[in-house]
């Protein structure tokens, strides 16, 4: 199975929804990471499930949390790039995503 590498943004965008969800209500923050480890389970069995978003990043739904998974396929693994919340503009997503290629 390809190996999960979280790149920094990605892991401060889950720290930031953790924190943010347990501030609205307590236990919600848990609740996202379990579906979040569940849709990463689901990733490793099957890398290229979810849809191209931006060349080479794909976007995958987390159940029904409203928040997106941005990640692309490497030789190295699977790699995250960003967690995002979905009503966001796509085009500022689409934004966000760009820069953060630039920097590979």
């Amino acid at each position: 199975m390809p190996e999960i590498v979280w790149k920094g943004g990605a892991q401060n965008d889950l720290l930031q929804i953790f924190a943010d969800l347990e501030e609205l209500s307590e236990g919600a923050g848990e609740r996202f990471v379990q579906k979040l480890d569940f849709t990463l389970d689901n990733l490793r069995t099957h890398p290229e499930i979810a849809p191209l978003f931006e060349e080479p990043v794909r976007r995958l739904v987390i159940g029904s949390t409203g928040y997106g998974l941005f990640y692309s396929v490497e030789a190295r693994g699977i790699i995250i790039h960003a967690l995002i919340h979905l009503s966001k503009n796509p085009e500022t997503i689409r934004d966000r995503i760009r820069r953060l290629l630039s920097f590979d």
